[in-house]
């Protein structure tokens, strides 16, 4: 069965931290992995997840530029951080100006995906899912037809 993900909004504290909620806090760690993300949002790992990751990347061909790019948005922003008690997350300052949560008032948008959650701006990830909708829809019917090629219902 697939599990549903879900999507929550949470407001910055001014440490800017954000209160997760229960069912996100008996699905990680105490300690988590945050970095940079595409799209100007920040992904969120488990240790485990974070080193499949790592795994990953360290298979590319070193030479190539555009890993070396990659590795600087992707791995070199990690940062280790912890839950607290409460289920309150601190989000490094460079990460809260990447993702354009060092505002105030800030809301962020806590999405889950089947290996890590993203943390983004509520405005930006409205603004990503209103600018891609059209070209998702398309993707959706590529990726989802049935094996003789009708689209699924």
């Amino acid at each position: 069965m697939f599990d549903p993900q879900g999507a929550t909004i949470h407001k910055l504290d001014s440490a800017g931290r954000i209160k997760l909620r229960e069912h996100q806090c008996d699905n990680l760690p105490r300690n988590v992995v945050l970095a940079c993300g595409f799209d100007n949002c920040i992904n969120m790992f488990s240790a485990e997840a974070w080193n499949l990751y790592g795994q990953r990347f360290a298979q590319l061909d070193s030479l190539d530029p555009d890993v070396h790019d990659l590795k600087r948005l992707l791995i070199a922003t990690a940062e280790v951080c912890k839950i607290d008690d409460q289920g309150r997350l601190k989000i490094p300052e460079a990460l809260l100006r990447w993702a354009g949560l060092d505002q105030d008032p800030a809301e962020a948008q806590v999405i889950r995906l089947e290996d890590r959650y993203e943390i983004w701006e509520v405005n930006c990830y409205n603004e990503f899912l209103t600018q891609r909708g059209q070209e998702l829809k398309d993707v959706a019917r590529r990726l989802l037809r049935g094996e003789k090629g009708e689209s699924v219902s």
